[in-house]
């Protein structure tokens, strides 16, 4: 018998923003305080309109000069371009439990 893992909703998009030779960065981004992920993780995403799909998503916590008041995780999603995740996109991080992604259990 194969137990498989809930999907946890990570995010609906607000924005986004194609860098050349990262991919596609999705806003919002998330507090350190709040989630922690894998370097490298699997999504699913579901724009408003049209198929969901999957692919790989980076999380990195940026090096800025100065430093941000808040640091955060950063979600580029790789090898997908911008008019493939609309604004309001909800972003699906897959086989992992909430408890694996959250501080408390649920994001605040």
């Amino acid at each position: 018998m194969t137990v498989t893992m809930p999907d946890v909703l990570i995010c609906s998009v607000v924005d986004t923003f194609q860098v050349s030779g990262r991919g596609l960065i999705v806003a919002p981004f998330f507090p350190v305080d709040e989630y922690r992920f894998d370097k490298d993780e699997r999504v699913r995403v579901e724009p408003p309109e049209g198929d969901s799909f999957e692919c790989n998503a980076f999380f990195q916590i940026p090096h800025q000069t100065p430093p941000a008041k808040v640091l955060s995780y950063h979600c580029a999603l790789l090898e997908v371009s911008k008019e493939h995740v609309p604004v309001d996109s909800k972003v699906w991080l897959l086989e992992k439990v909430k408890d694996c992604v959250t501080s408390s259990g649920s994001p605040k």
